[in-house]
């Protein structure tokens, strides 16, 4: 499992004083790419996001402070991995989000197959 944690901006919230699914969206990017460029030891990962699903269990305000968000490998195929992203706050979960990965080749602007070094580094976050 991979863990960030990241201060909020006033931005980050809405009228109401929510998290918005823009903030969690970002988040859970900031999350992956810094996740894959230090496991993969790559200056900029290349990969697309396929799908993703944002569900919020429970709101989280400003006055919770930071938050911290986890991320796991739920499978691994052929060109891509599915992954389960959660953001916590004050060691309570709001959000979950679960997202599908594609490897992509960049000069066929096309997906690519996983590698066996990536495939070991996917499995080594695996959920059990």
């Amino acid at each position: 499992m991979w863990r960030k944690e990241f201060g909020l901006r006033v931005s980050d919230f809405d009228g109401m004083g929510r998290l918005t699914a823009t903030a969690c969206f970002i988040l859970f990017e900031e999350t992956r790419a810094d996740w894959l460029m230090k496991s993969l030891s790559a200056p900029a990962p290349r990969y697309v996001v396929a799908s993703q699903r944002l569900d919020f269990v429970h709101e989280a305000m400003p006055e919770a402070g930071p938050v911290a968000v986890s991320l796991a490998v739920c499978r691994v195929r052929e060109s891509s991995v599915d992954i389960v992203e959660s953001l916590s706050a004050e060691s309570t979960l709001c959000a979950r989000s679960e997202a599908t990965l594609v490897l992509w080749d960049a000069e066929r602007r096309a997906p690519r197959p996983i590698t066996e070094a990536e495939r070991a580094m996917f499995e080594s976050h695996a959920t059990v």
